[in-house]
């Protein structure tokens, strides 16, 4: 059975977090919220307004994702990561435990950024490229595949 956002919306609030009846998972879900088949999630998870998430898209405990962000299909976001407003995610990317997406940036398709690594306001990742683990991208910055 597919979760659909309406079902989202009717939660139970407890403690400021809706829960979902089945699994016990908190989420707190902003205005707008928009997503295709086979999302999943873990705890404590919080989409901002306007956020859009493709088919096939796993968000795990922890995760923030700020207004306005829009993430592609089959795209993984470890434990603890936190995208800005406004971030834009490419198929097919993975982002392991607490990377800090800032504001306006965006990540291309069939990205992998490690765990802590650190994207800048507005900063560009593009397609295919890599990421180690504590990578620090300048706002602004652009990063291209090696």
């Amino acid at each position: 059975m597919n979760l659909d956002v309406d079902d989202i919306y009717q939660w139970p609030i407890v403690e400021g977090w809706r829960v979902d009846p089945l699994s016990g998972c908190r989420i707190r879900a902003g205005d707008g919220l928009e997503f295709g088949d086979g999302l999943t999630f873990g705890d404590r998870v919080t989409f901002g307004d306007g956020v859009n998430l493709g088919d096939l898209v796993s968000l795990d405990d922890g995760v923030t994702l700020g207004d306005g962000a829009t993430v592609g299909h089959r795209v993984r976001l470890g434990n603890d990561v936190e995208l800005g407003d406004g971030v834009t995610i490419g198929d097919d990317t993975v982002l392991a435990r607490a990377v800090q997406v800032g504001d306006g940036a965006t990540l291309g398709a069939r990205v992998s950024i490690g765990e802590g690594a650190r994207i800048g306001d507005g900063a560009d990742v593009a397609d295919d490229a890599r990421l180690a683990g504590g990578a620090v991208v300048p706002d602004g910055a652009s990063v291209v595949a090696a």
